[in-house]
């Protein structure tokens, strides 16, 4: 276990994987990107901050 913590690749992958979550239909993070594009009409609050976050 420690060799997979230990591993920065590793991380990375997981840490982007888990970023992209849900893949389907479209990644998480990427729906929020073409919101903000889109004009950001109705973004609440929360959802600025889910951004900030990601």
């Amino acid at each position: 276990m420690s060799d997979v913590v230990n591993n920065w690749k590793i991380l990375i992958l997981l840490c982007l994987s888990l970023g992209l979550a849900p893949f389907f239909p479209e990644p998480h993070i990427w729906g929020k990107l073409k919101w903000v594009l889109g004009g950001a009409v109705g973004m609440k609050l929360q959802d600025w901050f889910d951004i900030i976050l990601h």
